[in-house]
């Protein structure tokens, strides 16, 4: 049975934001698990949860995404190998509607040597 464990994040514009999602994670594994017109939740085999999107209210569509402010600063997902990263982040490079932050590195900083990730946003600016 999967786990009912997940992990939401609220997008502007539900329907131009599953297209993108459905692509980005899709290459990660993700597949949709339940779809309405209020919200989607994607499954992987590969993550113990859910991972879904919802539709924001529309008085907040013109607000921007700060990761400083009080909530959400960004969702990592790890995965199995550095080849993996380097082929995500070369597939990201691919497409237009994705702001790349910085590139595949280390970040011993972060209190584990072997920390290799990539930092991108979605198109509401929400980093993944």
């Amino acid at each position: 049975m999967p786990s009912k464990s997940h992990f939401v994040l609220t997008v502007k514009d539900l329907k131009q934001a599953k297209k993108w999602y459905d692509e980005v994670l899709g290459f990660l594994g993700f597949d949709i698990a339940f779809a309405d017109d209020r919200n989607v939740y994607y499954k992987s085999e590969k993550f113990p949860f859910y991972l879904a999107i919802f539709q924001g209210h529309k008085k907040y569509r013109k607000d921007k995404m700060d990761r400083y402010r009080v909530g959400f600063h960004h969702l990592g997902l790890a995965v199995g190998s550095k080849k993996i990263v380097d082929d995500f982040y070369k597939f990201l490079s691919k497409r237009e509607d994705v702001d790349i932050e910085t590139k595949p590195r280390h970040y011993p900083d972060y209190g584990d040597k072997l920390y290799y990730a990539l930092f991108f946003h979605d198109p509401d600016g929400l980093r993944l």
